[in-house]
């Protein structure tokens, strides 16, 4: 019956149906005979006729024999048949059916990328590798054979999934090469999601299956839903009960949490002064340790020698606990530090207890103007410090002052320099309570540029009388952190009868590191909150926005927040530090300089970073972000501050991206069409990790510009490392499928069930009442019978 429908399929010009694929014949007409004739009314009239006709023949052909006879009979009633049949217009229906497809879905989500090695890796077909792998290898082995085996006469649909199902590209699967294609198609995907919900997944392929629910569906997964309860597997097992598809389940990973340390952010100054203190933070994640502390070594690599150790308590619940230590370095030069955590025997990535960074340490002097228009205490000791500082070239403008105070005093000068090249030469000016007329009428101007332009940094020490007061209107209004209508408008200086101690926000805590009065956050908190406290304050009810608040009143407001005390703000290429208090000399109680002395030089250091990353901050490079998820684009951008620097090749700026223990590549920045200063270039990390990029070209006299981003999976996804089979298990139950061991997956195919065929498409209509086959049988049938009865001699 097959080969004739087939045969009949071809000569009617049907195309021929595909693997797992058949058709179903249906028959369409319409009654010869009125509608209202009842059957049996036909029935009678049908016997009259045939009996009729039997009896004109009997009478006509009395010399014939009965089975010539009954041949014309036969002819006679057959021609009437076929004439009726194609009366009733007769319709062949052929309509293409197919078994239901097979899905499989396979977790991409970043928790497949974790290794489960020794004792941890249950059911693995291969120790120690990446869940994701081991999936791969068995729909892969000996040629595809576990998935040409699950195809056989059915319909194969593949799908990833991390946060949505998606179609993994397939092919006829009709020729080796197809197969080939499809193994390579399977191998480009990568275990990077950054969610994992496979209930949605499995929603989403059976709507798209509605018209046909698959014949079964096998998921590898680890079950990790990292969005909520809601996408565990077992929520949709229900419906896909209903559905009646069987689920098979096939957990991947272990039971038990793979032991790993995982080191990874770690922040850290790329330049320093020899002797200063070098701040280091980073995360320590970790997940199975038999003990309750890990330890973070800081190592030289040049000569392994160990600068400090800080110990971290890990949390259970495998979040990550922030560590931090300060190292010191009394010789100048290019070092390379690495942070590490001990391998622990049966670790699952060995490659994440490493991070390993470069610092430039110099030993050129700073170079520091000191301005102010009376010898306040503010100016006494500041200047008594930075004398004694070897670090720093000091010289001072007191303007009140007598002429022959110029020539007693080494570090001072008779008045402020006039020429912007004089002015540019320092790294930081410091400025008291200043009238801006007693500077001269260049002075503001070349300010402005050695903020703007040069990069410089300028801290302001606020006082009753000028300084921000007596600035309103002036070109320096841009460095001060009020707007103009509130400056016009500030209180005279309040002194108050109790003593405050100023408190650090935030920023001030983690975003610079000027506070670092101990070697932790929270050791530098105590010593702040110990410090005698100020009386004097100018209260800025309202900030410009862009200003950093660093130290704020610890209860007084303004219009919004708190009344800020230090603040730091962005101005072009350098920054500006303003102290609304002139009174933190008063940190010299009973401590000398101790906290007093390491905060302005810890202040100035920070602002004259520019100075420390040489080309006089003529080229800045930065990232836009510090962390990106995986296959986020990196934007690179290199900033030239002097036009005169700029390439004028569009490919003059390259940058070299390196990963930590990984390889590096080259990328050419371009110039932006609004802005030839700046080179802009994009690259697309594919693996989670630390990167250090830096300016390969132009050359550089000094160690290039530098910046550091990682790549990392979310959070989230990456918290539980444990498979959770509890679930998946719990999942096969309800929807009446079986949870199958990995090791065991291979006789999956044997037990998918075959299916019922069902339409999967309108059938084609032959309409056989118009072809010419009939008409030429009629004509057959009543020539066959003229021919007899001539031949009889009936006519």
């Amino acid at each position: 019956m097959s080969t004739w429908k087939t045969f009949s399929e071809w000569y009617l010009g049907l195309p021929s149906a595909q693997s797992g694929e058949g058709t179903r014949w249906e028959w369409g007409w319409q009654t010869p005979w009125p509608q209202g004739w009842p059957v049996a009314f036909v029935s009678v009239l049908a016997v009259a006729f045939v009996a009729g006709l039997w009896w004109a023949y009997r009478r006509d052909a009395a010399l014939l024999k009965r089975w010539q006879v009954a041949t014309l009979a036969g002819l006679r009633i057959a021609a009437v048949l076929g004439a009726m049949a194609l009366w009733s217009q007769p319709t062949l229906w052929i309509a293409k059916t197919g078994l239901p497809a097979v899905a499989v879905l396979i977790d991409s989500s970043a928790s497949m990328s974790f290794r489960d090695s020794g004792s941890t890796a249950t059911d693995s077909t291969d120790s120690g590798a990446r869940r994701f792998d081991q999936v791969t290898e068995l729909l892969l082995r000996d040629d595809a054979a576990w998935l040409r085996s699950l195809s056989q006469g059915r319909p194969l649909r593949l799908y990833q999934f991390a946060g949505e199902a998606a179609p993994v590209e397939l092919t006829e699967l009709a020729t080796d090469d197809d197969w080939k294609k499809l193994g390579e198609n399977i191998r480009k995907i990568e275990p990077d999601g950054t969610e994992t919900r496979p209930a949605e997944a499995v929603r989403q392929v059976l709507a798209e299956l509605r018209g046909m629910p698959p014949a079964a569906m096998v998921i590898f997964s680890d079950g990790v839903a990292s969005e909520g309860d809601a996408d565990k597997l077992s929520t949709v097992s229900d419906l896909v009960r209903r559905r009646g598809v069987p689920l098979f389940v096939v957990p991947v990973g272990s039971d038990v949490a793979g032991r790993d340390v995982h080191l990874f952010d770690v922040v850290m100054d790329d330049v320093a002064f020899k002797g200063d203190p070098v701040s280091i933070a980073g995360k320590i994640r970790a997940n199975g340790l038999p003990q309750s502390k890990v330890t973070v070594a800081i190592k030289r690599v040049d000569n392994g020698k160990t600068l400090t150790t800080v110990d971290v308590t890990p949390r259970a619940d495998g979040q990550p606990v922030r560590f931090e230590t300060t190292v010191k370095i009394d010789e100048a030069g290019e070092i390379d530090l690495d942070l590490e955590t001990p391998v622990l025997t049966g670790e699952v990535d060995k490659s994440n207890n490493r991070e390993r960074r470069h610092l430039s340490v110099r030993e050129e002097k700073l170079h520091v103007l000191l301005v102010e228009s009376a010898p306040r205490y503010e100016f006494r000791y500041l200047k008594q410090w930075l004398e004694r500082d070897n670090s720093v070239e000091l010289q001072t403008l007191l303007v009140d002052a007598d002429p022959e105070y110029a020539q007693e005093d080494r570090t001072a000068l008779p008045y402020f320099p006039v020429q912007r090249e004089a002015v540019w030469k320092y790294d930081v000016i410091v400025i008291g309570d200043v009238s801006l007329t007693q500077l001269g009428a260049t002075a503001p101007g070349w300010i402005l540029d050695f903020v703007r332009e040069k990069g410089g940094g300028l801290i302001l020490v606020s006082g009753p009388r000028a300084n921000p007061r007596g600035w309103t209107g002036s070109v320096l209004e841009s460095l001060l952190p009020v707007p103009s209508d509130t400056l016009a408008l500030l209180p005279p200086t309040t002194d108050a009868t109790e003593a405050y101690s100023p408190q650090l926000t935030l920023d001030g805590q983690k975003g610079v590191p000027i506070f670092r009065f101990a070697d932790s956050e929270s050791a530098s908190a105590q010593v702040l909150k110990g410090l005698p406290g100020f009386y004097g304050l100018v209260e800025l009810p309202r900030l410009k926005p862009g200003v950093r608040v660093l130290a704020e009143h610890p209860y007084r407001r303004g219009e919004r927040e708190r009344l800020p005390v230090i603040t730091l703000q962005q101005v072009g290429a350098g920054k500006v530090l303003f102290h609304a208090t002139d009174e933190l000399w008063r940190w010299r109680f009973r401590q000398g300089d101790a906290y007093y002395g390491r905060y302005w030089g810890q202040s100035i250091r920070y602002l004259s970073r520019g100075k420390l990353l040489g080309q006089d901050r003529a080229v800045e490079f930065i990232t836009d972000r510090q962390v990106y998820r995986r296959n986020e684009p990196v934007v690179l951008r290199v900033r030239f501050v002097e036009e005169r620097q700029v390439p004028t090749d569009d490919a003059a700026v390259r940058v070299i991206v390196e990963q930590t223990n990984g390889g590096r590549q080259e990328v050419t920045l371009k110039p932006l069409a609004f802005a030839p200063n700046v080179f802009e270039g994009q690259i697309t990390p594919s693996g989670e990790g630390t990167y250090h990029a830096w300016v390969s070209r132009p050359s550089f006299t000094g160690p290039p510009p530098a910046a550091d981003f990682r790549v990392e999976s979310t959070q989230r996804e990456l918290q539980q490392r444990m498979t959770d089979r509890a679930d998946l298990k719990l999942a096969a139950q309800r929807a009446g499928g079986r949870l199958v061991p990995l090791a065991d997956a291979k006789s999956i195919p044997e037990w998918v069930p075959p299916g019922v065929a069902v339409p999967l498409e309108y059938g084609v209509a032959v309409p056989v009442w118009q072809r010419s086959e009939p008409l030429l049988l009629l004509a057959l049938i009543l020539g066959t019978e003229w021919f007899l009865r001539r031949r009889w001699r009936l006519v």
